[in-house]
């Protein structure tokens, strides 16, 4: 017990170096050879490699919990908005039938009730017109989490969606910081496509069975024929409006 009277935790079981025994005979040595020491880093490796394999395991069953309580909580249950859809569609059939329909919720409360109460409490994305359920902690939906100033996880997609006259239009749809390059998910697989063409141009086969590593220089290479194929097309058009004037 501590002062608070509270029971205090039990301290964490020792644990148990494999090969133990062999090591307390060699602790009195000034000398080791060299089997001898590679043994030993191989016995505690493998025994440090197995740790970290059950923690590893025992944090992803912590995972899908909590996954399960987040999607319950913050997703979609079925089973209610299932049962909102049939009692809609049940109202417009009374309604055209041209019978008084009487608003009860009963039967949608003690289904809430059954389903531990979720439901009561959704918050809605603060968006103006948007419908959907806002993610945890912030007042926005994952496609309008931009619009909350201070969460800092997620930046616009940085890719052109548009050319306008005004300049280029971006992507801006959210991505996680820590995507590199900064793309959603579309446009970096059109990256991709780019980049398996322009190496193709240069003359250099692709394997199918694995994705394409072109070396640095290709693709530079590539880049600049881009950008000279590029430079000699404006020139065409500016040429000839220049001798017109």
């Amino acid at each position: 017990m501590d002062e608070l009277g509270s029971p205090s935790s039990a301290p964490p079981a020792a644990i148990t170096i494999d090969g133990a025994e062999q090591d307390s005979v060699l602790a009195n040595s000034q000398y080791l050879t060299r089997e001898e020491v590679l043994r030993r880093r191989l016995r505690r490796i493998k025994q440090l490699a197995r740790f970290y394999r059950d923690h590893y395991w025992a944090l992803m069953e912590e995972l899908k919990v909590k996954y399960k309580e987040y999607y319950w909580t913050y997703g979609m249950s079925p089973f209610v908005e299932d049962h909102k859809n049939n009692q809609a569609k049940h109202s417009e059939g009374v309604a055209a039938s041209g019978e008084n329909v009487s608003c009860s919720n009963g039967n949608e409360k003690a289904i809430v009730a059954s389903n531990g109460g979720v439901g009561q409490d959704v918050v809605r994305c603060a968006f103006s017109g948007c419908k959907s359920k806002a993610m945890a902690l912030t007042r926005y939906c994952h496609n309008h989490i931009l619009y909350d100033s201070k969460q800092k996880l997620y930046r616009g997609c940085k890719a052109v969606a548009k050319n306008l006259p005004t300049g280029p239009s971006r992507c801006n749809k959210p991505v996680l910081r820590s995507t590199v390059p900064l793309a959603c998910s579309s446009h970096y697989q059109l990256g991709e496509r780019c980049l398996i063409r322009a190496v193709r141009r240069a003359g250099y086969a692709i394997p199918t069975h694995r994705k394409p590593s072109p070396k640095l220089h290709v693709v530079i290479a590539e880049f600049v024929h881009q950008i000279q194929e590029k430079r000699k097309a404006a020139l065409k058009v500016t040429v000839p409006k220049a001798e017109a004037e």
